[in-house]
Protein backbone atom coordinates (compact mmCIF):
# COMPACT_ATOMS: atom_id res chain seq x y z
CA UNK A 1 0.00 0.00 0.00
CA UNK A 2 1.60 3.07 -0.53
CA UNK A 3 0.36 7.22 -0.74
CA UNK A 4 1.93 10.31 -1.80
CA UNK A 5 2.84 12.70 1.12
CA UNK A 6 3.85 15.18 -1.67
CA UNK A 7 0.80 14.92 -3.33
CA UNK A 8 -1.50 15.77 -0.53
CA UNK A 9 0.58 19.05 0.68
CA UNK A 10 0.53 20.22 -2.98
CA UNK A 11 -3.05 19.40 -3.23
CA UNK A 12 -3.22 16.51 -5.73
CA UNK A 13 -6.37 14.20 -4.99
CA UNK A 14 -6.10 11.91 -8.16
CA UNK A 15 -4.77 9.10 -5.94
CA UNK A 16 -7.17 6.45 -7.03
CA UNK A 17 -4.51 4.06 -8.19
CA UNK A 18 -1.96 3.99 -5.20
CA UNK A 19 -4.55 3.90 -2.27
CA UNK A 20 -5.89 0.01 -1.78
CA UNK A 21 -9.41 -0.89 -1.81
CA UNK A 22 -8.66 -2.74 1.32
CA UNK A 23 -7.32 0.33 3.36
CA UNK A 24 -9.45 1.35 6.03
CA UNK A 25 -9.33 4.09 9.02
CA UNK A 26 -11.03 4.14 12.32
CA UNK A 27 -12.07 7.89 13.60
CA UNK A 28 -12.35 7.67 17.45
CA UNK A 29 -14.04 11.12 18.80
CA UNK A 30 -16.68 11.99 21.08
CA UNK A 31 -17.12 15.01 19.71
CA UNK A 32 -19.86 14.53 16.86
CA UNK A 33 -19.03 17.76 14.84
CA UNK A 34 -15.68 16.96 14.80
CA UNK A 35 -15.39 13.69 14.03
CA UNK A 36 -17.59 13.98 10.62
CA UNK A 37 -14.99 16.85 9.78
CA UNK A 38 -12.22 14.97 9.30
CA UNK A 39 -14.79 11.81 8.28
CA UNK A 40 -15.88 14.00 4.94
CA UNK A 41 -12.45 15.44 4.47
CA UNK A 42 -10.56 12.16 4.24
CA UNK A 43 -13.72 10.87 1.97
CA UNK A 44 -13.37 13.29 -0.26
CA UNK A 45 -9.51 12.57 -0.37
CA UNK A 46 -9.61 8.83 -0.60
CA UNK A 47 -12.54 7.85 -1.50
CA UNK A 48 -11.22 4.00 -1.72
CA UNK A 49 -10.68 3.60 1.92
CA UNK A 50 -13.25 2.72 4.25
CA UNK A 51 -13.34 4.69 6.77
CA UNK A 52 -15.43 4.07 10.36
CA UNK A 53 -16.61 6.53 12.90
CA UNK A 54 -17.04 5.29 16.59
CA UNK A 55 -17.37 7.53 19.80
CA UNK A 56 -15.45 5.62 22.52
CA UNK A 57 -12.75 2.98 21.56
CA UNK A 58 -14.53 0.19 22.66
CA UNK A 59 -16.95 0.47 20.11
CA UNK A 60 -14.22 -0.82 18.10
CA UNK A 61 -15.40 -4.14 18.89
CA UNK A 62 -18.44 -3.59 16.16
CA UNK A 63 -16.38 -2.81 13.52
CA UNK A 64 -16.10 -5.94 11.37
CA UNK A 65 -13.50 -5.01 9.02
CA UNK A 66 -10.89 -7.30 9.10
CA UNK A 67 -7.81 -5.37 9.02
CA UNK A 68 -7.66 -1.63 9.85
CA UNK A 69 -4.54 0.12 9.04
CA UNK A 70 -4.77 3.29 11.24
CA UNK A 71 -7.00 4.29 14.58
CA UNK A 72 -6.71 8.07 15.05
CA UNK A 73 -7.88 8.88 18.70
CA UNK A 74 -8.92 12.76 19.93
CA UNK A 75 -7.66 12.79 23.11
CA UNK A 76 -9.02 16.42 23.51
CA UNK A 77 -6.93 17.99 26.58
CA UNK A 78 -5.61 14.93 28.16
CA UNK A 79 -2.25 14.71 29.08
CA UNK A 80 -0.57 11.63 27.81
CA UNK A 81 0.15 10.67 31.28
CA UNK A 82 -3.57 10.62 31.86
CA UNK A 83 -4.74 7.30 32.50
CA UNK A 84 -8.01 7.56 30.12
CA UNK A 85 -4.92 7.99 27.67
CA UNK A 86 -2.86 4.96 28.22
CA UNK A 87 -6.02 2.28 29.34
CA UNK A 88 -7.28 3.42 26.23
CA UNK A 89 -4.09 3.02 24.07
CA UNK A 90 -3.67 -0.24 25.69
CA UNK A 91 -6.94 -1.43 24.55
CA UNK A 92 -6.70 -0.51 21.04
CA UNK A 93 -3.46 -2.15 20.65
CA UNK A 94 -4.53 -5.08 22.69
CA UNK A 95 -7.42 -5.43 20.23
CA UNK A 96 -5.97 -4.64 17.05
CA UNK A 97 -2.20 -5.16 17.56
CA UNK A 98 -1.24 -4.42 13.83
CA UNK A 99 -3.07 -1.32 13.35
CA UNK A 100 -0.88 2.44 13.64
CA UNK A 101 -2.35 4.93 15.77
CA UNK A 102 -2.71 8.52 15.80
CA UNK A 103 -3.35 11.25 18.49
CA UNK A 104 -5.13 14.43 18.20
CA UNK A 105 -5.17 16.52 21.00
CA UNK A 106 -6.46 20.56 21.57
CA UNK A 107 -3.19 21.18 23.43
CA UNK A 108 -1.49 24.23 21.27
CA UNK A 109 1.38 23.35 19.76
CA UNK A 110 3.47 25.57 21.19
CA UNK A 111 3.40 23.49 24.13
CA UNK A 112 4.37 19.87 22.74
CA UNK A 113 7.92 19.57 23.63
CA UNK A 114 11.00 17.05 22.92
CA UNK A 115 10.08 15.47 26.03
CA UNK A 116 6.04 15.04 25.07
CA UNK A 117 6.75 13.59 21.61
CA UNK A 118 9.46 10.94 23.09
CA UNK A 119 6.64 10.13 25.27
CA UNK A 120 4.11 9.15 22.36
CA UNK A 121 7.12 7.70 20.29
CA UNK A 122 7.46 5.18 23.30
CA UNK A 123 3.87 4.15 23.45
CA UNK A 124 4.11 3.62 19.52
CA UNK A 125 1.64 6.12 18.53
CA UNK A 126 2.71 7.27 14.95
CA UNK A 127 1.27 10.28 14.74
CA UNK A 128 0.76 13.29 16.82
CA UNK A 129 -1.33 16.98 15.83
CA UNK A 130 -3.04 19.26 16.70
CA UNK A 131 -6.75 19.95 16.17
CA UNK A 132 -5.71 23.49 15.39
CA UNK A 133 -3.72 22.33 12.71
CA UNK A 134 -4.50 23.23 8.73
CA UNK A 135 -6.88 20.40 7.71
CA UNK A 136 -3.94 19.92 4.80
CA UNK A 137 -1.98 19.15 7.53
CA UNK A 138 -3.69 16.49 9.17
CA UNK A 139 -4.35 14.96 5.82
CA UNK A 140 -0.87 14.58 5.23
CA UNK A 141 -0.17 13.13 8.42
CA UNK A 142 -2.50 10.82 7.91
CA UNK A 143 -1.32 9.95 4.25
CA UNK A 144 2.27 10.09 6.03
CA UNK A 145 1.58 7.32 8.26
CA UNK A 146 -0.32 4.65 5.61
CA UNK A 147 2.78 5.18 3.69
CA UNK A 148 5.09 3.64 6.98
CA UNK A 149 6.06 6.93 8.13
CA UNK A 150 5.71 8.98 11.40
CA UNK A 151 4.52 12.33 12.01
CA UNK A 152 5.10 15.01 14.85
CA UNK A 153 4.91 18.05 14.79
CA UNK A 154 8.02 20.87 15.28
CA UNK A 155 11.76 19.33 15.66
CA UNK A 156 10.08 15.78 15.61
CA UNK A 157 9.69 16.19 11.58
CA UNK A 158 12.06 18.85 11.08
CA UNK A 159 14.60 20.01 13.96
CA UNK A 160 15.09 23.64 14.29
CA UNK A 161 18.73 23.86 13.61
CA UNK A 162 18.18 22.49 9.88
CA UNK A 163 16.25 25.14 9.21
CA UNK A 164 17.39 28.93 7.54
CA UNK A 165 15.00 30.50 9.60
CA UNK A 166 14.08 28.27 12.92
CA UNK A 167 11.08 31.02 13.56
CA UNK A 168 9.16 28.89 11.03
CA UNK A 169 10.07 25.42 11.87
CA UNK A 170 6.81 24.38 12.94
CA UNK A 171 4.38 21.58 10.86
CA UNK A 172 4.03 23.75 8.24
CA UNK A 173 7.49 23.54 7.09
CA UNK A 174 5.84 19.96 5.36
CA UNK A 175 4.78 22.42 2.55
CA UNK A 176 8.81 22.42 1.16
CA UNK A 177 8.03 18.90 -0.62
CA UNK A 178 8.73 19.15 -4.30
CA UNK A 179 5.68 19.39 -6.75
CA UNK A 180 4.79 16.33 -7.78
CA UNK A 181 4.79 15.52 -11.61
CA UNK A 182 2.45 14.66 -14.22
CA UNK A 183 1.75 11.00 -15.54
CA UNK A 184 4.91 9.76 -17.85
CA UNK A 185 7.09 12.58 -16.15
CA UNK A 186 9.43 11.46 -13.78
CA UNK A 187 11.13 14.36 -12.26
CA UNK A 188 14.73 14.05 -11.55
CA UNK A 189 14.31 15.27 -7.90
CA UNK A 190 12.01 12.74 -6.95
CA UNK A 191 13.27 9.57 -8.18
CA UNK A 192 16.40 9.79 -10.46
CA UNK A 193 18.50 8.45 -7.55
CA UNK A 194 19.47 5.09 -8.76
CA UNK A 195 18.95 2.78 -5.55
CA UNK A 196 22.11 0.85 -6.48
CA UNK A 197 24.52 4.02 -6.17
CA UNK A 198 23.55 4.70 -2.81
CA UNK A 199 26.37 4.01 -0.35
CA UNK A 200 25.98 4.50 3.26
CA UNK A 201 28.37 4.25 5.73
CA UNK A 202 27.45 2.24 8.57
CA UNK A 203 26.80 5.33 11.00
CA UNK A 204 24.64 6.92 8.35
CA UNK A 205 22.08 3.94 8.07
CA UNK A 206 21.99 3.77 11.42
CA UNK A 207 21.23 7.66 11.71
CA UNK A 208 18.94 6.56 8.97
CA UNK A 209 17.49 4.08 11.34
CA UNK A 210 16.24 6.69 13.81
CA UNK A 211 15.13 9.33 11.86
CA UNK A 212 12.84 6.08 10.62
CA UNK A 213 11.20 6.17 14.11
CA UNK A 214 10.82 9.90 14.29
CA UNK A 215 13.31 11.11 16.98
CA UNK A 216 15.01 14.05 17.31
CA UNK A 217 18.28 15.19 17.09
CA UNK A 218 18.99 15.01 20.54
CA UNK A 219 17.74 11.71 21.36
CA UNK A 220 19.47 10.55 18.19
CA UNK A 221 22.79 12.18 19.34
CA UNK A 222 22.33 10.53 23.10
CA UNK A 223 21.10 6.99 21.83
CA UNK A 224 24.38 6.60 19.30
CA UNK A 225 26.62 8.70 22.10
CA UNK A 226 27.11 11.64 19.23
CA UNK A 227 26.89 15.12 19.73
CA UNK A 228 23.96 16.95 17.72
CA UNK A 229 26.28 19.04 15.30
CA UNK A 230 27.49 15.44 14.69
CA UNK A 231 24.42 14.02 13.88
CA UNK A 232 23.25 17.07 12.09
CA UNK A 233 26.17 16.49 9.52
CA UNK A 234 25.07 13.00 9.16
CA UNK A 235 21.75 14.12 8.56
CA UNK A 236 22.53 16.48 5.63
CA UNK A 237 24.92 13.09 4.32
CA UNK A 238 21.60 11.40 4.14
CA UNK A 239 19.82 13.94 2.34
CA UNK A 240 22.08 14.77 0.02
CA UNK A 241 22.65 10.53 -1.12
CA UNK A 242 18.69 10.77 -1.15
CA UNK A 243 18.41 13.85 -3.06
CA UNK A 244 16.01 15.19 -0.21
CA UNK A 245 15.38 18.57 0.42
CA UNK A 246 14.58 17.91 4.34
CA UNK A 247 14.17 15.06 7.34
CA UNK A 248 10.45 14.03 6.34
CA UNK A 249 11.68 13.38 2.43
CA UNK A 250 14.61 11.81 3.23
CA UNK A 251 12.42 9.01 5.58
CA UNK A 252 10.14 8.65 2.51
CA UNK A 253 12.89 8.41 -0.11
CA UNK A 254 14.26 5.86 1.86
CA UNK A 255 11.32 3.71 2.72
CA UNK A 256 10.66 3.95 -1.09
CA UNK A 257 14.12 2.77 -1.57
CA UNK A 258 13.79 -0.12 0.81
CA UNK A 259 10.62 -1.87 -0.52
CA UNK A 260 12.51 -2.59 -3.97
CA UNK A 261 15.77 -3.22 -2.48
CA UNK A 262 17.51 -5.29 0.53
CA UNK A 263 19.78 -3.65 2.70
CA UNK A 264 22.54 -5.00 1.41
CA UNK A 265 22.52 -3.44 -2.19
CA UNK A 266 21.55 -0.42 -0.64
CA UNK A 267 25.31 -0.09 0.95
CA UNK A 268 27.21 -2.61 -0.95
CA UNK A 269 25.88 -1.54 -4.52
CA UNK A 270 27.54 -3.69 -7.55
CA UNK A 271 29.90 -1.52 -9.50
CA UNK A 272 29.41 -3.23 -12.64
CA UNK A 273 25.76 -3.42 -12.66
CA UNK A 274 23.35 0.19 -12.80
CA UNK A 275 19.46 -1.45 -12.98
CA UNK A 276 17.26 1.21 -13.64
CA UNK A 277 15.47 2.57 -10.55
CA UNK A 278 11.54 2.18 -11.17
CA UNK A 279 10.00 0.94 -7.93
CA UNK A 280 6.08 -0.15 -8.63
CA UNK A 281 4.61 2.07 -5.53
CA UNK A 282 6.10 4.75 -6.49
CA UNK A 283 5.75 4.57 -10.23
CA UNK A 284 2.02 3.88 -9.31
CA UNK A 285 2.10 7.41 -7.13
CA UNK A 286 2.91 9.52 -10.20
CA UNK A 287 1.02 7.69 -12.16
CA UNK A 288 -2.22 8.33 -10.13
CA UNK A 289 -1.34 12.50 -10.46
CA UNK A 290 -1.80 12.24 -14.41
Amino acid sequence: MSVSFAAEVHGFNNMRSTVSEHTSIVIIDCQTLSRSCLIRALQGELPEVAIHDIAKPDGLVGVIEKNINLAVLNIENCSLTDEWVSVNLAYIHQLRPETSLMLLTQRDEASITDATVSEVARLGVKGYTTNTAPISVVLAAIRLILAGGTYYPRSMVIDHGDCANSASCTSDTINVLPMPVAKGEVDETLAVTKASTIAFTERERQVLATLRRGLPNKIIASELDLSENTIKVYISHIMRKLNATNRTEAVIFSQQFLSVNNSSRIHAPEPRVTPRYDPPRFRDVLQGLG
